[in-house]
């Protein structure tokens, strides 16, 4: 169809997503076999712990190991392809923001 079709993981809970492009093989298949369904990329992400993330870590006392879990694994190759370094977020109300993180955090784009 010409369409680009791009899926993102996201995990859920104080760990970090599998081996990207593995887990997009993995996924391409399954689609395909079970549901016919083609898609181009499949996309990681690992949770920044900000508001409902970082409560919901908090209280499982989880929120310490998984910053540690964070640091360890920082990983510099990928920080031009961090999405805040090209794109703005606007709030409902029209306030602007140089990150959805930023919009989440009501910290206003300067």
């Amino acid at each position: 169809s010409g369409l680009v079709l791009d899926l993102v993981y996201n995990p859920l809970g104080a760990f970090l997503p599998p081996e990207q492009s593995a887990l997009e093989q993995a996924y391409k298949q399954r689609l395909a076999e079970d549901y016919g369904i083609v898609f181009n990329n499949l996309f990681t992400l690992s949770n920044m712990p900000i508001k409902r993330f970082a409560d919901f870590l908090y209280k499982r006392g989880e929120l310490k190991d998984y910053m540690d879990l964070l640091v360890r694994n920082f990983n510099l190759g990928t920080v031009p392809g961090l999405m805040c370094t090209n794109l703005i977020s606007i709030g409902y109300e029209g306030e602007m923001f140089d990150c959805d993180f930023n919009q989440q955090l009501a910290v206003p784009h300067m």
